[in-house]
């Protein structure tokens, strides 16, 4: 269960992040489009990560680690139970901490409930129309087989390449 809430959380966030890229077409000032494609690319790398991680142990058989307060849960001098996560033995461990200092706790949930919010809209629309649903159905059809075969095979070089550093 937690993995499937995570897994919705992180649907939220992308939603988000793909829908807030729409806002550069607006013609934002400059500021505001340096800060917006800072926070975009920030959040997109985390949600990378995240996904990645997840999957990691939705594999391995544990629960579920949410980035953005992973750290937060740790003494000083408590060592880290996931080796991949832990800044002294790890680069990408570096990078997520790094990631989580700059703003991840703050961004991460913003783009989750934007992205909420969304899908909700997006849902109570489809209901009031069954015609949108025969429509996304068979773009489900069409492009999800293709869509499973990319994260599969994904997955599946991940979990080699992530295995053999290890050996």
């Amino acid at each position: 269960m937690g993995h499937i809430a995570l897994f919705f959380i992180n649907f939220c966030v992308l939603v988000g992040v793909v829908e807030s890229f729409q806002l550069f077409n607006v013609g934002l000032p400059l500021l505001n489009v340096i800060i917006l494609g800072y926070i975009l690319i920030h959040t997109a790398i985390m949600l990378s990560i995240q996904l990645g991680v997840q999957i990691l142990e939705l594999i391995r058989i544990r629960m579920p680690t949410l980035l953005v307060s992973y750290y937060f849960q740790f003494d000083d001098n408590e060592t880290i139970p996931i080796p991949l996560l832990d800044p002294t033995k790890s680069r990408l461990a570096l990078i997520v901490l790094l990631l989580v200092l700059s703003g991840g706790p703050v961004f991460y949930p913003i783009f989750a409930i934007y992205g909420f919010l969304l899908v909700y809209a997006h849902l109570v629309k489809i209901v009031l129309d069954p015609s949108t649903i025969l429509y996304y159905f068979e773009l489900f059809l069409n492009w999800m087989p293709p869509v499973f075969l990319a994260i599969v095979c994904i997955v599946v070089v991940s979990i080699i390449v992530i295995e053999r550093r290890h050996l």
